[in-house]
C-alpha cells in the first residue's frame, strides 16, 4: 500500500464520516447516552471552530481557494477540525472502552491524525495543536453536559 494512501485513510479518522459513522453505530447499538455525547460533541466542535476560522483566518499550506463564508470556513487552517474531532471521539470512547489497549490506539489514531494533517500539508502544526485542545475541552465538557442534555428531552 502506498504511503500516500495511508496517509489519507489514517487523516480520514479524524473525518465527518468516521466521526458519523461512530455515532450512529452506537445509537444502532441501543447506546443512546454514547450517541447523545458524540452528537453533543460534533456540535460544539463546529460551533466553536468554525466563528475561530472565521476571526483567526489563516491560509492553509496548500492555498486552498475559497469564495464565499462558507468556503472560507473550510479554507481555513486554523484550529484543525480533523484534530478536534478525533480528540473528542477518542475521549469520549475513552470513557466508555476503558482497557488499556483500546485507549492507547485511541491515543495512537489521534496522533495519526495530527501527523497526516502536516505531512498532507493541510494544516501546521499550530493549527494541529490547537485542533487537540480545543478537542480536549470539548470532549470532557461534553461529558460533563450530556447528562443535563438528556434531562432535558
Amino acid at each position: 500500500m502506498p504511503l500516500d494512501e495511508v496517509m489519507r485513510d489514517t487523516t480520514a479518522l479524524g473525518g465527518l464520516a468516521v466521526y458519523v459513522f461512530v455515532a450512529v453505530l452506537f445509537l444502532v447499538l441501543g447506546n443512546v447516552m454514547l450517541f447523545t455525547q458524540l452528537v453533543v460533541g460534533l456540535v460544539l466542535c463546529y460551533g466553536l471552530i468554525a466563528p475561530l476560522r472565521m476571526i483567526f483566518f489563516r491560509v492553509r499550506p496548500d492555498k486552498q481557494k475559497f469564495s464565499g463564508v462558507f468556503t472560507k470556513i473550510d479554507a481555513g487552517s486554523f484550529p484543525s477540525m480533523h484534530s478536534a474531532r478525533a480528540t473528542v471521539l477518542a475521549i469520549i470512547l475513552a470513557q466508555f472502552f476503558t482497557q488499556p489497549v483500546v485507549r492507547g490506539l485511541l491515543v495512537v489514531s489521534v496522533l495519526g491524525v495530527l501527523v497526516t494533517r502536516i505531512l498532507l500539508k493541510r494544516h501546521y502544526l499550530s493549527d494541529t495543536i490547537g485542533g487537540v485542545v480545543i478537542g480536549a475541552v470539548i470532549g470532557w465538557l461534553t461529558l460533563l453536559i450530556t447528562p443535563f442534555v438528556l434531562a432535558a428531552f
